[in-house]
């Protein structure tokens, strides 16, 4: 009897664990579109044993930030996202303390089926 099947087995069982471990560890995205973020609403997907919330929130001000705006923790849900990450973190952009901005444009980025503003 040949050993060949058995240690041809070991190594798939390896080399399927190596894959499966290196697709483990990816980094926090958001998972909003800018449309939740013309809202106020920013949606961030993580790992907890990887990654922090501080870290998914560090995205969620990225986005805020370019509407005059900071993120602020609203909920956090597990198993909502890939099982790569998959908890999911959801973010309000609000004003600054002692702040008051303009409020968001819901046109800043129309999509090609919104009806085009009159022309003046």
């Amino acid at each position: 009897m040949s050993r060949w099947p058995t240690i041809s087995a070991a190594l798939s069982a390896l080399t399927a664990a190596t894959l499966l471990a290196a697709c483990g560890t990816e980094a926090p995205f958001v998972l909003s579109d800018y449309r939740q973020h013309q809202r106020g609403s920013v949606v961030v997907c993580f790992d907890d044993d990887t990654s922090t919330v501080a870290q998914a929130m560090a995205l969620a001000e990225d986005i805020c930030r370019q509407y005059d705006r900071t993120a602020k923790l609203h909920l956090v849900q597990p198993n909502q996202c890939s099982w790569t990450t998959p908890s999911q973190a959801t973010f309000l952009c609000v004003a600054r303390p002692g702040e008051s901005p303009p409020p968001i444009s819901p046109h800043l980025a129309p999509m090609r089926h919104d009806t085009p503003l009159p022309a003046d």
